[in-house]
């Protein structure tokens, strides 16, 4: 061994022992291998069908965050209600914001969902003035979305959205930076911070349609207005609001719509430039459960879409880390248990493969074919047996987390 390899292997083992009080490695760390008898703890990991090259490198962002504090890395979850909800994003961007201590980057990706009277999550409250629609990738509409899967839109001079975070959160999350997706033609009114006088700097993107904001002082709340400032502006169109501080650390930014399928997001016109906006390290697909609820399903259409999808991410961050979940054990229309899900999981499978991805099997660890019932019955799924609890919810969380843990502790000790 050289000089320089076996100084590299003193630092590496150094480092080791000084972050080792402070982050968790190992799934045994967590309560969690004998509270449900019917879960297979022994199939939680993340499996690598393919090339793993996008996450060795994902995993090396993470030494240089964790070791040196000298970046920020960006995760983003793109799915349906399970995502929407943020109970299971929630939970995971908790546990990721504080494996180590100093790594929360803020609250991340909000929207005003109560525009279109569906559920929003408990983190935070919205407020608006002025008139809004909405319109979803999951709506036969003609409107122009983009990669958060909804928008919405406003003729009214003046109008605003505020969001608030809740004080009784398990992270302080203040914010000191707000990027502000939207629409940034000639004909869309312009984004302002009010009050004014908390903007320390702003700059605008129209190329990839943002505004951003550096804010004077830490806060937790914001509101913006949108002002005509040229005589050809009549609308404006919001795709989404991000609220980060500006410390190295971890930023999670969950991105679902209810009943969402991969078909919801391949349409999106706006997908590959807001995907670049965004500009995440690591992607985590969430999606499957609503194109597997059919009595009619297709696999090879499932998997062209998927793949269609993965393709579309691609194009715009071709070198970005990328996680498959398998959907869920659920049962059709609550009556029968669902044999699409076990399809479903070779697809996914064999696309990940091909595309270099990694796969977390929630399928399998729930107990494969007919275990929601279970899951039911202890208190962990919903009435639906589709949706799950918030125990079921923050379980699934954490046994994520435990699983790429143990991806990441396995790089580590090679």
């Amino acid at each position: 061994m050289n000089v320089i390899k076996k100084y590299n292997v003193i630092v590496a083992v150094f480092l080791m022992i000084l972050i080792s009080p402070f982050m968790t490695f190992s799934q045994d760390d967590f309560p969690l291998n004998d509270r449900y008898p019917f879960v297979l703890y022994e199939k939680n990991s993340f499996s690598f069908p393919g090339d793993k090259k996008q996450f060795e490198d994902l995993f090396a962002k993470f030494d240089t965050l964790i070791f040196f504090g000298t970046n920020k890395l960006t995760v983003l979850q793109i799915g349906a209600s399970h995502t929407q909800a943020d109970i299971f994003t929630g939970q995971l961007r908790m546990r990721l914001q504080t494996m180590y201590p100093g790594l929360s980057a803020g609250r991340g990706y909000v929207f005003p969902y109560n525009l279109t009277k569906t559920n929003s999550p408990y983190s935070y409250i919205a407020k608006h003035t002025g008139n809004w629609t909405v319109c979803r990738n999951v709506e036969n509409k003609d409107c122009e979305i983009g990669l958060t899967g909804i928008v919405a839109t406003t003729f009214d001079e003046g109008a605003s959205i505020s969001i608030i975070l809740r004080d009784n959160l398990d992270l302080d999350y203040s914010f000191d930076y707000v990027k502000i997706l939207h629409s940034t033609d000639a004909e869309s009114f312009q984004v302002v911070i009010f009050p004014d006088s908390l903007v320390l700097d702003q700059y605008i993107n129209s190329a990839l349609g943002y505004s951003e904001f550096w804010l004077r002082k830490p806060v937790k709340e914001i509101t913006f207005k949108v002002e005509k400032s040229e005589l050809e502006q009549n609308h404006f169109n919001l795709y989404g609001i991000f609220l980060e501080n500006l410390s190295p650390g971890i930023v999670f930014h969950p991105v679902g719509i209810n009943g969402a399928s991969t078909t919801s997001y391949t349409k999106t016109a706006l997908f590959e430039k807001q995907l670049i906006a965004i500009n995440p390290d690591w992607i985590i697909i969430a999606l499957g459960t609503n194109d597997g609820y059919t009595s009619h399903f297709d696999s090879v259409y499932f998997k062209n879409n998927f793949k269609h999808l993965i393709q579309k991410i691609k194009n715009a961050k071709p070198d970005v880390a990328i996680t498959i979940i398998v959907p869920n054990d659920d049962y059709y229309r609550r009556k029968y248990p669902n044999p699409n899900t076990e399809i479903q999981a070779r697809v996914i499978i064999e696309l990940a493969k091909e595309e270099g991805c990694a796969v977390w099997n929630m399928y399998e660890i729930m107990g494969g074919y007919n275990s929601s019932n279970l899951w039911f019955q202890n208190g962990l799924m919903a009435y639906d047996l589709i949706h799950f609890t918030n125990a079921g919810y923050k379980h699934l969380a954490d046994l994520f987390f435990t699983a790429f843990i143990d991806a990441y502790s396995e790089f580590m000790n090679q």
